[in-house]
């Protein structure tokens, strides 16, 4: 061997040396693992998924550190997502809602609400926590604007409240726990059930277009997942959303979600993803919930023109109350005769579903059933005309 070819091998070699014994750079190493998470965001399983991404990085720069991969893993984490004191709230599954009142905590855990035994030092530290939690989707609360919506790491929805809107910071989270199960197997969770399922496999195999009603965690998100099982393997959907709630058993589903601007990130709204989605061709459209007046006027435009078979959700104490606020929502976003609304809803929506919450007499949920049932068949005179079916228990 030359000289000088021995001497380029002696300093490879040392390189190579110092760069086994090198300690990574956490903060060097945050930003190419922030790039990796990416395709992660909005999925189940965020800390597996970036431990994974944590292994492949230290496999492929710092193979000596590999035994440290759980220590990496978890400052990592801290450092993209942390969110302290609620963490251990937020991986229990058991647990639904998340609010936060000043320093005081409560959560719902199996439908009951528990206040923790633990607080926040002070307000100080809530308004840390909310910024922490704005940043993940480049947001921020001020005085001028003291709300924001957003929505965490795994896809739960969260709102923050600052002073003078509210008396002392709020933070309510509403957690991402997306539950998909056949109908049988909801049956055992909702009384009343057991008795339709035949109704409601049939009412999709025929593509009947489905609205489910109910209050805030009545599981109308999950009977949709649920009766999703019974659409024809081969038919393709196109689920719209503005949060991750829907994972369907198919094979071939378009899932299209809306954003608010942000920056030079434009908004991309119901109008957008309806377009998009039409364009896609698709044999039936879910839209998880219908929660504005544009939602709501272009999904029962779009029902009017076809796609039989689709489904939707919307917050009302009854079916009679769901069509009605389909009716103001509709006529907020669109000057349109009464009569004509209700024509269009008519003719749009088949079957309207009501689930309700049960609860005890502490107020904790004790249970949810299926309340009602209602086929919408026309109007007459300007009044729906509604054929109940009989819930058997």
């Amino acid at each position: 061997m030359r000289e000088d070819e021995r001497k380029w091998a002696l300093m490879s070699l040392k390189s190579l040396g110092k760069q086994m014994h090198d300690k990574p750079d956490i903060d060097a190493m945050v930003p190419e693992i922030r790039e990796r998470m990416l395709q992660w965001h909005g999925k189940a399983g965020i800390k597996a998924s970036l431990k994974e991404e944590t292994a492949r990085l230290l496999r492929g720069k710092y193979p000596h550190e590999i035994d440290s991969l759980e220590e990496y893993a978890e400052a990592i984490y801290q450092r993209l997502y942390g969110l302290g004191l609620l963490e251990k709230y937020l991986d229990d599954t058991a647990i639904t809602d998340i609010s936060i009142i000043g320093t005081q905590i409560m959560y719902k855990k199996e439908g009951r609400k528990i206040i923790a035994d633990e607080r926040f030092i002070d307000d100080s530290a809530v308004r840390v926590l909310q910024d922490r939690i704005l940043a993940l989707k480049n947001k921020s609360v001020t005085t001028a604007q003291p709300s924001q919506d957003t929505e965490l790491y795994d896809g739960s929805r969260a709102l923050i409240v600052i002073p003078p809107q509210s008396e002392r910071p709020v933070i309510i989270i509403r957690k991402h726990n997306m539950l998909s199960v056949p109908l049988k197997a909801l049956a055992d969770k909702i009384d009343g059930l057991t008795g339709m399922l035949e109704y409601f496999k049939h009412a999709v195999r025929e593509r009947k277009n489905i609205v489910v009603v109910g209050e805030t965690g009545a599981g109308k998100t999950t009977f949709i997942n649920a009766l999703g099982f019974e659409i024809q393997e081969k038919h393709v959907v196109a689920v719209l959303e503005d949060t991750r709630e829907i994972k369907l058993p198919l094979s071939f589903v378009y899932y299209f979600k809306i954003r608010e601007a942000a920056g030079e990130a434009r908004e991309i709204s119901y109008s957008d993803i309806l377009k998009d989605c039409l364009r896609a061709d698709p044999d039936r459209i879910i839209l998880t919930e219908i929660r504005s007046p544009v939602a709501a006027y272009e999904f029962i435009h779009v029902l009017n023109s076809g796609h039989r078979g689709s489904m939707t959700t919307i917050h009302a104490n009854s079916c009679l109350d769901a069509l009605f606020r389909l009716e103001l929502l509709i006529s907020e976003h669109r000057d349109i005769e009464k009569q004509t609304v209700r024509r269009l809803i008519s003719r749009a929506v088949d079957v309207i579903v009501n689930l309700r919450l049960e609860s005890d007499e502490k107020g904790d949920t004790a249970g949810r059933k299926l309340a009602e049932v209602y086929e919408i068949l026309d109007t007459d005179g300007g009044d729906y005309i509604l054929q109940e079916v009989a819930v058997i228990c």
